[in-house]
C-alpha cells in the first residue's frame, strides 16, 4: 500500500490546506473545519503535528489500527504516544530533519514492535507546511507495509515453488517463448536429450540439436495446432536423435497467453514401453521365487533342496537339464549330488574337475560374473578343443551359469543347459542368479538347524555336567496368544548356580521374580513361534546379572519348549564399562593438559622480555613436577606441602632456613593444583631474579590455612575459606613492573579465575606480597573439605 502523501489525489488534499484562504473561508474555525474533514476523508493513519512535534489532530485510521483513543493522542508529543512506543530513533531523526530544513520525506520504511499490536513494518511520508494562522504544520502519514510484503514473500514463494516443481518433474519440459525460442527446460529433458542451458536458452525450438528437432510432426504440432486450440494432449511423435537414439514421444502443450509463453512437456513412451517389459519380467521373476521358497520351505536335506530348485530354475527356463553344484575349498572340483533334467539328457550327477570349463570361464566365475554362452561352437571361451569336447560330450550346446562368491571364494554354481544353440536374455540371468543365491541360503540353513539339533543333543547329555545355565522353560499365553510368561521344566544345577534361585521347576518367572524383564518373555515367546535360534546379552536387573543366553526351540508341538543356555558375564561387561570410562576420563585429562601447554606457550611467545626457551622450559618442568605429585596419588590430589615444595625444589636447600613453610596438612584437588603450581614456580622465579633470594639475606615466608569458624557468614552465601601467602623480607627494593608479563596473569589473575577466589599482588618496600583467598571447596578434595568443615 503505498502512503497517503504519495498517492496523485493526496498531494492536492495537502495543498488545500495549505490554500484554504483561497477558498473563500471567513473565520479560521471554518478553515480548520475543512480542513478536518478534507484529512478524515483519507483512509489511511494521519497525524498532524505543530512545530513541538505535539499532535493536533489524528485520523481515525490512524486511531483504529494502532488502537489508540483520541484523548490518550490529541495533545501529547509524538513520542509519548502508547506510553512512549512511539519514540522510534529512526521517526526522530525524519522529524527532526523535516523541523529543521522545511523538507518533505517520501516513502520511508520503518521496521518496529509495538506492545499492544505487535511488529509493523511502517511507510512514512511527512511534509512541513504552513497554516493559514502563519504557524507551522506537519502532517505525517503512515501505512503499514506488512501485508504488502507477506504478499510480496507470498508471490516470490510461489515463484519458487512453480521452479520447483517444474525441476522436480519426471516428465521433460521446454517453455518457449511465443516466437517459439527456448525459455528453459528442466533437468530431465537435458538428461533424455542431451545439451545444456547454455547452448539451449534462447535458441529456437528448431535448432536445436544441430537442427534434429527441426521435424514436420513438430512444426505442425506448435505453429498449427496450438494457435487455433491453445493446448493438446498425448500427441505423438516419432524420431530418431542423434546420440539418444530412437524415441516415440508424447507430446503435451499449453499456450499461456498472458505471459506470452508455451508448456511443452515430453513424455518418454519407449521408456514407458521398456518399463513395462521389465515390470512383466521381475512379475515372472517375483512368481518364481515364491515357487522357489514354497517348495524349499518344508525340506530339510541339503541334496532333497538342490534337486528341487533345479527342477524349479530348469523348468522355468525351458532348459533340458540344471543343476546346483558345490565347489571343493581348493577350487578344482565341482559334486552335483542330484541334477534335474528333462530325462533325454545323461546326469550331471557326479564330481567334476572345473578344469574341464576351460580356463576362461572358470576364471570368471571366480570373479562372480554370471556366465552367459549362446553356442559353445562360437563362443571363443569354450571353442579350445578339450574344453569343446567335454561340453558336447553331455550335448551341452548352450549354457547358462550363475556362480556364488561368498568371502572371495567360489563355493557353488547353478548351471543351465540346453541341447541346442540359444540366446540367454537378461532376465533369465537374473532368475539364474536369484535361484542360486536363494538355494544357497537354504541349503546353509538347513545344514545350521541339522547342526543346531545335533548341538541340542549333545547338550542334553550334558545336561548335568556343563558349567553354563542350561533350562527348559513352556510359554505362557494371553487370550490373545500374546506371550506373558513362562514355566520352568527343567534346570540344571548351573542354573541354581548361576541365578541364586531355587527349586524353581513348574514355577513361573513372573512367580520367581515379579519385576522380570519383559524382553525375557518377548525373546521366549518369539523363538517358540518361529523357531529361528537367537543370541542376547542382557541384565536381569532383580537378580543384579548381566547373561550371555542362546536361546532356540527344542520341541516343535502346540505349546513349543524353548531351551535357554546361559552364562554370567556381569564381570566382563562392568570390566569392559570400567576400561571404557577410563579411556574417557584419560581422554578428558589429556586435552586438559594440552590446552595449559598451548596457553603457556602462547603466553610465553608473547612476553618479549624473556629468553622463549628458558622461560617455557622453566614453565613446562614446574607443570611436569605438579602432574608427578598427581599420578603419584592416583589424581586423587597432591597435598599442598609437598605441592609447594616440588615447585621449590631447586632451593630445597634453602627450604627451612630463608624460606618457610607453614599451614596444616591439606589435599588439594588436582585442578587447584595445576593453579598453584603455576603461580608458584613464576612467585619463586622472579624472587631468584629480582626479589628476596637474589640476594643472600633475603627471606620468604610461604603460609597456607583455613580461615572462618564453622557457620561464619553463611547468611550471606559464604562458608569457611581457604587462605595462601607468599610474603618477601629483607630482600632488595621491589617496584611494580613496567609491563603486566604472563608471570603477573599467573600470579593474579588466572589463579582467580581457575578457583574463583580473590588474588593479591603488591609491591611493599620491603618485599612482594602475594596473598590469595577462596571457598575451602574450590581448592580441596572432597573428602578433604568435608573434614576441613567438621
Amino acid at each position: 500500500m503505498m502512503g497517503f502523501l504519495s498517492r496523485p489525489s493526496a498531494l492536492p488534499f495537502a495543498r488545500a490546506i495549505v490554500d484554504l484562504s483561497s477558498a473563500g473561508m471567513s473565520s479560521e474555525t471554518d478553515i480548520s473545519a475543512y480542513a478536518r474533514s478534507i484529512l478524515e476523508t483519507v483512509g489511511v493513519p494521519l497525524l498532524a503535528l505543530d512545530s513541538q512535534l505535539t499532535v493536533e489532530f489524528a485520523s481515525d485510521a490512524f486511531l483504529s489500527q494502532f488502537q489508540v483513543t483520541r484523548e490518550e493522542t490529541i495533545g501529547r508529543p509524538v513520542y509519548e504516544l502508547g506510553d512512549g512506543q512511539w519514540d522510534i530513533p529512526e521517526l526522530r531523526r525524519l522529524l527532526e530533519q523535516i523541523v529543521e530544513q522545511d523538507g518533505t520525506i517520501k516513502d520511508r520504511r520503518v521496521e518496529h514492535d509495538f506492545k499492544q499490536i505487535g511488529r509493523r513494518i511502517l511507510r512514512l511520508h511527512a511534509k512541513r507546511i504552513r497554516r493559514p494562522d502563519e504557524k507551522d504544520c506537519i502532517l505525517l502519514a503512515i501505512s503499514n507495509d506488512a501485508e504488502r510484503e507477506r504478499l510480496r514473500d507470498e508471490l516470490e514463494g510461489r515463484i519458487e515453488l512453480s521452479e520447483k516443481l517444474i525441476d522436480c518433474m519426471r516428465e521433460a519440459l521446454l517453455i518457449l517463448h511465443g516466437d517459439l525460442t527456448v525459455h528453459s527446460a528442466n533437468p530431465p529433458f537435458y538428461r533424455l536429450f542431451g545439451g545444456d542451458p547454455k547452448e539451449t536458452e534462447g535458441r529456437p525450438i528448431y535448432a536445436l540439436g544441430d537442427g534434429q528437432w527441426d521435424t514436420p510432426e513438430l512444426r505442425r504440432l506448435l505453429e498449427d495446432i496450438l494457435p487455433r486450440r491453445r493446448s493438446f494432449d498425448d500427441y505423438q511423435i516419432e524420431h530418431v536423435f542423434q546420440g539418444a537414439g530412437p524415441r516415440v514421444m508424447l507430446l503435451n502443450g499449453r499456450r499461456l497467453d498472458q505471459l506470452n509463453l508455451i508448456l511443452l512437456a515430453i513424455s518418454d513412451t519407449m521408456e514407458q514401453q521398456t518399463c513395462e517389459v521389465n515390470r512383466r519380467d521381475r512379475e515372472a521373476r517375483q512368481n518364481l521365487l515364491i515357487d522357489l521358497n514354497d517348495r524349499l520351505r518344508p525340506l530339510a536335506d541339503p541334496v532333497a533342496i538342490q534337486a528341487a530348485a533345479s527342477g524349479v530354475l530348469g523348468r522355468r527356463l525351458d532348459a533340458n537339464q540344471a543343476a546346483y553344484a558345490e565347489i571343493d575349498e581348493a577350487g578344482e572340483y565341482a559334486t552335483v549330488e542330484r541334477d534335474w533334467n528333462d530325462g533325454a539328457s545323461p546326469s550331471a550327477a557326479g564330481r567334476h574337475r572345473l578344469a574341464s570349463w576351460g580356463e576362461a570361464l572358470i576364471a570368471d566365475l571366480k570373479r562372480g560374473r554370471t556366465i552367459v554362452v549362446s553356442d559353445v561352437r562360437a563362443d571363443p571361451r569354450t571353442a579350445a578343443p578339450e574344453t569343446l569336447r567335454s561340453f558336447e560330450s553331455r550335448s551341452i550346446a548352450a549354457l547358462l551359469a550363475a556362480p556364488l562368491v561368498k568371502d572371495d571364494r567360489l563355493v557353488a554354481v547353478v548351471a543351465v543347459y540346453s541341447r541346442l544353440p540359444r540366446t540367454w536374455s537378461a532376465a533369465e540371468a537374473a532368475v539364474a542368479e536369484d535361484v542360486a543365491e536363494r538355494t544357497w541360503s537354504a541349503i546353509e540353513r538347513a545344514r545350521a538347524e541339522e547342526a543346531l539339533r545335533e548341538s541340542e543333543s549333545r547338550y542334553r547329555l550334558l545336561f548335568e555336567s556343563i558349567d553354563e545355565s542350561f533350562t527348559v522353560v513352556e510359554p505362557l499365553y494371553d487370550e490373545q496368544g500374546h506371550a506373558i510368561d513362562y514355566r520352568f521344566l527343567e534346570v540344571n544345577p548351573a542354573f541354581e548356580a548361576i541365578t541364586g534361585l531355587k527349586n524353581v521347576e513348574g514355577r513361573s518367572g513372573r512367580e520367581l521374580v515379579p519385576s522380570l524383564e519383559k524382553d525375557w518373555i518377548d525373546t521366549i515367546g518369539r523363538v517358540a513361534v518361529s523357531g529361528n535360534a537367537e543370541r542376547v546379552v542382557r541384565r536381569a536387573r532383580a537378580l543384579g546379572k548381566i547373561y550371555d543366553a542362546f536361546v532356540f526351540r527344542v520341541e516343535e508341538a502346540e505349546s513349543p519348549r524353548v531351551a535357554v543356555l546361559s552364562r554370567d558375564v556381569t564381570e566382563r561387561v562392568r570390566a569392559e564399562e570400567q576400561r571404557a570410562l577410563l579411556m574417557r576420563e584419560l581422554n578428558h585429562r589429556s586435552k586438559n593438559m594440552l590446552s595449559i601447554v598451548l596457553a603457556i606457550a602462547r603466553a610465553t611467545a608473547g612476553d618479549p622480555g624473556r629468553d622463549f626457551e628458558e622461560t617455557f622450559q622453566e614453565r613446562i618442568l614446574s607443570l611436569a613436577a605438579n602432574q608427578d605429585l598427581l599420578v603419584a596419588s592416583d589424581w586423587q590430589g597432591v597435598t599442598l606441602s609437598d605441592l609447594v615444595r616440588s615447585q621449590l625444589a631447586h632451593l630445597e636447600d634453602l627450604i627451612d632456613h630463608r624460606i618457610t613453610l607453614k599451614g596444616p596438612p591439606l589435599t588439594i584437588s588436582a585442578a587447584a593444583s595445576q593453579s598453584f603450581s603455576m603461580a608458584l614456580h613464576e612467585l619463586a622465579t622472579n624472587a631468584v631474579k629480582y626479589g628476596a633470594l637474589s640476594t643472600s639475606d633475603g627471606r620468604v615466608d610461604i603460609e597456607w590455612g583455613v580461615s572462618g569458624q564453622e557457620g561464619e557468614g553463611r547468611h550471606d552465601g559464604e562458608g569457611r575459606r581457604f587462605t595462601m601467602s607468599w610474603r618477601e623480607t629483607e630482600g632488595p627494593a621491589v617496584a611494580p613492573p613496567a609491563r603486566s608479563g604472563f608471570g603477573s596473569t599467573v600470579i593474579r589473575d588466572m589463579i582467580r579465575l581457575n578457583l574463583r577466589g580473590a588474588a593479591r599482588l603488591q609491591y611493599d618496600s620491603a618485599g612482594v606480597v602475594w596473598e590469595f583467598n577462596c571457598p575451602i571447596e574450590n581448592v580441596l578434595e572432597a573428602t578433604e573439605a568435608s573434614r576441613a568443615e567438621k
